[in-house]
């Protein structure tokens, strides 16, 4: 459909246009004639000044996505009337927002459900799994599909040998190659039945998950605040563990016991939505991004959460533009902590996403958080590669080589980058201006008592608000 999809109202009168733009799984339009018009009124000094693009994270059903992308910016417009923050001038913003499908099943750490706690076998649980595996799945040549499907359907329990076989199976689909962030070779199958074993325990340590209560509801499932609101900073992400299943069940992680397949088909999905965002940010949102940097003069503010960080980070790396993006703010990335590195530890490469350090004129913002549980115990997890030749008791939980950008901050930016504590909206400032490419800052800080940013999903609150207020001020 043509047209905005909705207007929000703008502080002293009038309103900024708001557009969605769907992405299939390969990044293919599936919005082009709304596209086409975003396209043409950039093209119009008169019409479009700035353009802000948001990328969702995990939630990504149509109503939940403009839900987001509306709270979001109406707590932004708010803020800055509410603190009388100076605008460019003139000033008239134009508002994009992605639509790509990660659908509420596939993040393990924020959708993934307590199993127990659902009596019925045929409901949302077997729904999750079913869903789990055809995403899984649909990777795999039709060979490896039938013994893939055969080893795990209906399963709760395999047994070492099988494990180890449907790992081999899973890698060589969805991990062949070198991490595009960090340049790890792919985990071996030990390597992948360490890490399997490993989120277990830390699920079987935390009760129902990994450090949350049992019964706590995952950061960000369906019935809580999810990316749009803050989240219950005492909830814990479920979905890697199967604790409280089937308590006479063996669980991973002891010599000659079964591994229950339900947690690989888990970790796998990690795997496989950290490529749909590379492509649908490749494929999808970078053209758009290349035509308002080529084709227009308008100020780029790009925004991602999550995954949706990397569909923004792979949409201006893949850009092909004469100059740059103005800024970019990445609210509690999914992505690896050296992404940005000139070196990356233990590999003759740079990270994945350095170059785009100079595709933006501000410096490149980064929130992370210590209350974040999906990335500060969860991902390094799911995304180790193989032991880079470090001792076996740093293999499995290294979050220095494998943590995310979101949990613990970048790495390997010495000189390029400054870490700040959460400005409080009205009063603190970030060093713009300081010569750091870099600045991320710290959303676990303490702010009137409460968390700056509470937990994965609590990323549209007045500190991240205050944050793009401070890349995109005139001042």
């Amino acid at each position: 459909m043509a047209g905005p999809f909705e207007h929000i109202p703008m502080d002293g009168g009038g309103s900024a246009d708001l557009y969605l733009l769907r992405y299939d799984d390969q990044g293919r339009l599936r919005s082009p004639e709304a596209a086409a018009e975003v396209r043409a009124r950039v093209q119009d000094p008169g019409d479009v000044t700035d353009v802000f693009c948001f990328a969702h994270g995990w939630n990504n059903v149509f109503a939940q996505a403009l839900d987001r992308y509306r709270g979001f910016a109406t707590g932004f417009v708010t803020q800055g009337a509410a603190f009388g923050i100076p605008k460019p001038a003139p000033y008239r913003p134009l508002l994009v927002g992605a639509v790509w499908p990660s659908t509420s099943f596939v993040m393990p750490w924020e959708a993934g459900p307590q199993i127990a706690a659902d009596p019925d076998p045929f409901g949302r649980q077997a729904a999750e799994v079913e869903e789990l595996l055809e995403l899984v799945t649909s990777s795999l040549e039709p060979a490896r599909d039938q013994e893939f499907t055969e080893a795990v359907d209906g399963r709760r329990a395999v047994d070492a040998a099988t494990a180890e076989r449907i790992a081999e199976i899973a890698i060589e689909a969805l991990r062949a190659g070198p991490d595009p962030d960090d340049g790890s070779p792919p985990p071996q199958p030990e390597d992948l039945l360490e890490a399997w074993a490993a989120l277990d325990a830390l699920a079987r340590d935390g009760g129902a998950g990994a450090g949350g209560a049992p019964g706590s509801p995952p950061d960000g499932a369906p019935g809580t605040p999810g990316d749009g609101a803050a989240g219950d900073p005492g909830a814990a992400p479920i979905g890697f563990g199967t604790i409280g299943d089937h308590p006479h069940e063996a669980q991973p992680g002891a010599a000659g016991l079964d591994f229950d397949p339900r947690d690989l088909l888990r970790m796998a999905t990690v795997w496989k939505m950290k490529a749909r965002a590379g492509t649908v940010g490749a494929h999808g949102l970078g053209p758009l991004v290349e035509h308002v940097l080529t084709h227009s003069a308008a100020r780029l503010h790009l925004i991602g959460h999550s995954f949706g960080a990397r569909v923004v980070l792979s949409a201006l790396t893949t850009a092909a533009a004469p100059r740059p993006a103005h800024c970019v703010l990445l609210l509690q990335p999914a992505v690896n902590r050296w992404c940005f590195a000139p070196h990356v530890a233990g590999t003759q490469r740079a990270g994945g996403f350095h170059g785009v350090l100079d595709k933006v004129t501000r410096p490149l913002m980064t929130t992370f958080s210590s209350h974040d549980a999906p990335l500060t115990r969860f991902f390094h997890l799911a995304m180790r590669g193989s032991h880079l030749g470090e001792p076996d008791f740093a293999g499995v939980g290294n979050t220095d080589l494998y943590g995310a950008l979101g949990g613990f901050g970048p790495a390997g930016l010495t000189g390029l980058a400054v870490e700040e504590k959460a400005a409080v909206p009205g009063e603190g400032r970030y060093p713009l201006a300081g010569g750091a490419r870099v600045i991320a800052v710290d959303g676990g800080v303490d702010i009137n008592g409460l968390p700056a940013i509470s937990g994965h999903g609590d990323i549209s609150n007045p500190v991240t608000w205050w944050a793009l207020h401070d890349l995109t001020r005139p001042d």
